[in-house]
Parts: C-alpha cells; sequence; structure tokens
C-alpha cells in the first residue's frame, strides 16, 4: 500500500526548516515577534528532528528526537514527535504546502500553530 502523505514537503529529501508564524496562544513566546527567536523544527529524510530557535539555526542547541507520520480513526494524518528524554508530542496536520505548514495539537484543538519554510532571497 502507497502512503499518499507528500513527505518530501515535510523534510525536502534531506532537511527543511520550518519557522513558527503564527500561534493561537496568547502571548506564545514560540511565536515571538522578535523573528531570531522563533521556535523552528527542523524536519530530515532520515526521520529525525531538531527543535530549537532560529537564532541558534546550525547550533547543537534544542531538543531532539524523531518523527514519524500516522493516520489516525477519522484518517486525519498525525506529526508524532518523539523527542529524546521520553516526551511525545501529537499533532494533527492541517495543511502541508512548500512554504506552509498548519497543525493542531491532538488533545487540544484549539491550540494551532502555523509555520512557514526558508524560502530563497530575492536580489
Amino acid at each position: 500500500m502507497h502512503d499518499s502523505f507528500p513527505s518530501q514537503i515535510l523534510h525536502a529529501n534531506s532537511a527543511k526548516v520550518w519557522i513558527i508564524s503564527e500561534s493561537s496562544m496568547h502571548h506564545d513566546k514560540e511565536g515571538s515577534s522578535l523573528e531570531d527567536y522563533r521556535k523552528t523544527f527542523i524536519f530530515y529524510a532520515n526521520n529525525k528532528f531538531r527543535e530549537q530557535e532560529l537564532i541558534h539555526l546550525g547550533s547543537k542547541e534544542g531538543f531532539i528526537g524523531r518523527y514519524e507520520i500516522r493516520e489516525d480513526s477519522f484518517g486525519n494524518k498525525v506529526l508524532v514527535l518523539y523527542y529524546q528524554g521520553e516526551r511525545t508530542a501529537y499533532y494533527v496536520i492541517q495543511k502541508i504546502e512548500n512554504y506552509q505548514l498548519t497543525l493542531t495539537e491532538f488533545e487540544n484543538k484549539d491550540v494551532v500553530l502555523e509555520f512557514h519554510s526558508l524560502k530563497s532571497p530575492k536580489l
């Protein structure tokens, strides 16, 4: 059976950086108005990830773990993050496109996170 989820969009067949651009949580520091301190996720093609602030991109700062995409009983795609150290987070993938990713927390549907990916600079 072929999985129809476009995983290459998530990790770009190597590694892709997703930067949080919006958060439904009021006063959420993850969606800081200071661009350098926004939360990022880097998803790798080998199903590993790193979560860190944008200012630390390229360093060993932040959290690491493994991820997988599952389907729940309603047919929703769920991003499961297995953080090193036993913590697990679950997000329903609402939208995934080349430059946009929208997630909702699995348990608290009121929490919506929107991410954008890095784009090439305009010259």
